[in-house]
């Protein structure tokens, strides 16, 4: 998951709903483990993988430096963000329930328990080849006031 300078399509819809409600639902125990990166480790793996020769012809994984729960991502927007993390904790059975009832509005035929499904599992890869061939050290997940847009 990339993230960084309020412009990436993760964080920022995270923060983005933080605001209008907030709170923020998490659905089972949201305990799926990530790997963010920010994008301007991004951006420099990509340019030092262009002038690595080991890196000639060959594809990387590259993650952030640190391993979190969704929900521990999500309590640290909260901080990021100047607020006190408030959480709610849907069960599973309860979101499956509802979103069977919204698939007779036309608007919700659509929505699907894949969210539910991503929150819950593990997106976590290894970024040790890109190490070792051209550098990469990621930064650990760490909110700037421009990532949550204050």
């Amino acid at each position: 998951m990339i993230y960084g300078r309020n412009t990436d399509r993760n964080l920022s819809e995270i923060v983005r709903l933080i605001r209008k409600l907030h709170v923020f639902p998490l659905f089972g125990r949201a305990a799926g483990l990530r790997q963010p990166v920010y994008v301007d480790d991004v951006a420099q793996a990509a340019v030092r993988a262009a002038f690595a020769p080991a890196a000639r012809d060959q594809a990387y994984n590259i993650s952030g430096a640190e391993v979190l729960s969704y929900r521990e991502m999500v309590t640290r927007i909260f901080i990021a963000m100047g607020l006190r993390p408030k959480l709610l904790t849907v069960p599973i059975w309860l979101f499956n329930f509802g979103l069977a009832c919204l698939q007779v509005v036309p608007r919700y035929r659509g929505w699907n328990a894949d969210m539910v499904q991503r929150m819950n599992r593990d997106m976590v890869f290894g970024h040790e080849a890109a190490q070792r061939d051209f550098g990469f050290d990621p930064q650990p997940f760490q909110l700037r006031d421009i990532d949550v847009g204050r």
